[in-house]
């Protein structure tokens, strides 16, 4: 919804200045914002006096608020109302809101009023607490980044624990609790169930496949939750686990996927052997071997020994962390060299 509303802002300047508005209200509800602290906000935002009047609530008292742009309390009127909004809560009217400008109002007022009635509303509404399943939700599927910390706080979790997302197909029992991070839930969504872990301590492969994600922090899990996806998508009889970090630069094919080179250690690693003569190499004896698709063949482009072009795979395989001329490690190696090798922003290649 955001980014249709960017669009249309795109088309109208006046349209910008009222999607600005409303996100900047839809924000202060967002990061749990209370009537003072909206107060002060809208006098900043309208850069004049604001106020705020709730008398419609016997049970919760009488709150009269005036507010500088400056965040002072301005108890005394100073100015005419220029613009003024009913705040209803269910259908009754329960206060009002208004700002008090001086001179020409401006042509974003009303908007800016009638987002402070609407505001005001849903704070002094009373609202239920999330359950750990909802803060669950949050914490891998969040809206934003403070979502993400106050689901950490609510489910007490340390946000730079590590963390691993495991997907599966709905076998819960695949899972032990002492594994599970803080208090945080299995969370099923498009008939997959994920669950954060600080760690693997069993795995059940025999009733269900499972995916496991790149490692992060609790504040980053979200971003790696495609790549658990990813990896149980790529699960079969013949291999019922598949771990993302197995799967390395083939992780940027995730759907949606926010993934980063950095993010993904074979290419960390890449860049750094790259970096140095020996590495660079290596790297060049793999990117022939993969060309040619044999020993022998890299080695007679390459006027070598095939046991010299097998050394060199051998301590580049060491570096990287994984057999570079296995079968099973070839479109592995291949997404490592593409995406290295690929063309920059700039349309320069990368350490060629």
């Amino acid at each position: 919804m955001q980014g249709l509303m960017y669009r249309l802002a795109e088309l109208d300047a006046d349209s910008a200045g009222l999607v600005r508005v409303i996100d900047y209200f839809d924000a202060l509800i967002r990061h749990g914002a209370d009537t003072a602290t909206m107060m002060r906000a809208s006098a900043a935002l309208a850069d004049c006096v604001v106020g705020m009047d709730i008398s419609g609530r016997p049970a919760a008292g009488h709150e009269h608020t005036r507010c500088s742009p400056h965040g002072r309390l301005s108890p005394t009127s100073q100015h005419p109302t220029s613009s003024r909004k009913d705040v209803i809560i269910d259908d009754v009217v329960v206060g009002t809101v208004w700002i008090e400008r001086t001179g020409t109002p401006l042509p974003l007022d009303d908007m800016l009023v009638d987002r402070m009635a609407l505001t005001a509303a849903y704070i002094l509404q009373p609202h239920r607490v999330l359950t750990d399943s909802e803060h669950s939700a949050n914490l891998l599927f969040p809206v934003d980044d403070m979502a993400v910390l106050t689901s950490c706080a609510a489910l007490g979790i340390d946000p730079g624990a590590p963390i691993r997302v495991l997907a599966h197909g709905g076998k819960s029992d695949l899972i032990p609790l002492s594994a599970t991070t803080g208090r945080a839930l299995a969370v099923t969504l498009d008939d997959l169930v994920f669950v954060p872990v600080t760690t693997i301590l069993r795995l059940s492969p025999a009733d269900a496949n499972i995916g496991i994600s790149l490692p992060g922090t609790a504040a980053t899990a979200h971003l790696y939750v495609g790549t658990a996806r990813f990896a149980y998508s790529l699960t079969s009889d013949e291999q019922p686990i598949v771990d993302a970090t197995d799967l390395g630069a083939l992780n940027l094919l995730a759907v949606n996927s926010e993934l980063a080179q950095e993010d993904i250690p074979d290419l960390v690693r890449v860049r750094e052997l790259a970096a140095t003569d020996a590495g660079a190499e290596l790297l060049a004896t793999l990117r022939v071997y993969l060309r040619s698709g044999t020993l022998r063949g890299a080695a007679y482009q390459l006027h070598l020994h095939h046991s010299s072009v097998a050394h060199r795979l051998a301590k580049l395989s060491h570096h990287l962390g994984f057999t570079v001329d296995s079968i099973e490690n070839r479109s592995r190696a291949e997404a490592m060299m593409m995406v290295h090798c690929s063309r920059t922003p700039t349309g320069q290649l990368n350490n060629r």
